[in-house]
């Protein structure tokens, strides 16, 4: 069984009137002699929708899979240590540490995530500051 979380993304409203703002440049870059300065706002808004789908999924063996809407799936095998640090106010991504390394991850409930993480696999070490 796979327990889905979502990532945190931008407000709806920004999303909307940044979609609005790209949209009228690439109309006025329409009218011009050269399209091929279209292309360079096409990345930006790739990646951007790219960061709305993505997904953290925690299997119930205690693994992470990060999948990401168009550049691919990270997988986090043997959860060693979780760091959360709540007195940021900005960023307060989790710090995941697995056999091969380490990643953040920025689940929209963090407290659910925690939870859950706890659940799946009791011998992690938990760390908050």
């Amino acid at each position: 069984m796979v327990q889905v979380f979502k990532s945190r993304t931008t407000a709806f409203q920004i999303t909307v009137f940044v979609l609005v703002v790209v949209v009228c440049i690439l109309v006025l870059l329409l009218d011009a002699a050269h399209n091929w300065s279209c292309l360079a706002l096409l990345t930006p808004v790739i990646l951007w929708t790219d960061h709305f789908l993505t997904r953290i999924e925690v299997y119930e063996n205690g693994d992470v899979w990060i999948r990401r809407g168009f550049t691919g799936t990270t997988k986090l095998h043997g959860i060693l240590q979780l760091k959360y640090d709540s007195k940021k106010w900005k960023s307060q991504q989790i710090l995941l540490h697995h056999t091969k390394g380490y990643c953040t991850v920025d689940p929209m409930d963090r407290k659910a995530f925690i939870a859950y993480m706890q659940k799946v696999n009791p011998m992690m070490e938990y760390i908050e500051k």
